[in-house]
Parts: C-alpha cells; sequence; structure tokens
C-alpha cells in the first residue's frame, strides 16, 4: 500500500496546490487542502487487488476558485488509469459521485469542497 505522503504527491504532481496529509495543521494556508487514504472495500481474497478510498478536501477564501479547483480535480482523476503512486499499479480511479460536495463554511468563512476517489490497485507481491 502506498504511504500518505506518496499520496499527496502524487495529487500534487496532477492539479498543483498546496495540500497537506490527513487534516489541515494549524498553521495551514486559508487556500489548501488535505489528503486522506480510507480503508475502502474489503480486498480480493485471491489476489492482490485493493480498492482504497481517498479523500481530497479543498478549501479556498474565495467560494468560486474553490469551487473551480474541485471540478479541476474531479475531472483530473475520475477515470484515470494505468497510473503509479509510490510503488503501486494503479488500474484506474474512479469519482464515488457525480460532482465534488460542498461542505459549506468553516470558522473563518472559507468554503470547503470534499471529492472522494475510489482506487483499484493491484499490489506487488
Amino acid at each position: 500500500m502506498f504511504a500518505i505522503t506518496e499520496l499527496v504527491a502524487f495529487v500534487q504532481s496532477v492539479v498543483p496546490y498546496t495540500y497537506y496529509p490527513n487534516e489541515f495543521p494549524v498553521s495551514a494556508e486559508d487556500n489548501s487542502g488535505y489528503v486522506r487514504i480510507h480503508s475502502g472495500t474489503v480486498p480480493s481474497q485471491w489476489t492482490s487487488q485493493r480498492r482504497p478510498s481517498i479523500q481530497i478536501v479543498v478549501r479556498g477564501d474565495n467560494g468560486p476558485a474553490a469551487e473551480k479547483l474541485a471540478n479541476t480535480i474531479y475531472e483530473e482523476f475520475h477515470r484515470r488509469h494505468d497510473c503509479q503512486i509510490g510503488d503501486e499499479h494503479i488500474l484506474a480511479i474512479f469519482a464515488d459521485q457525480s460532482a465534488p460536495l460542498y461542505l459549506g463554511l468553516d470558522d473563518y468563512h472559507r468554503v470547503l469542497y470534499s471529492i472522494n476517489f475510489t482506487a483499484i490497485m493491484l499490489s506487488r507481491f
């Protein structure tokens, strides 16, 4: 399984922005995001296939700009295939919803969007 830092680097290479692993640190920039790995679905009993879930949350002090970024992330990752994250071969990545999910405003009135994906991967033995 790839490490969270490898996933953050991969996301950064596809859609440049300031991303943090797992959550926003106290010192995080207003216009930034975080990337998380969730457990996903049950792995295959017969192959090395796994399906982890990936969550990308972005926030921004400009609502339309944050929405545009969330849509760009959606378009860049939904149906992405045959790529590498760390040493793992990713067969495909699919969005878990039809559009980025608007989460509302945080305590400092910054807009939040969540974009969720499932990665289909084959681990090396």
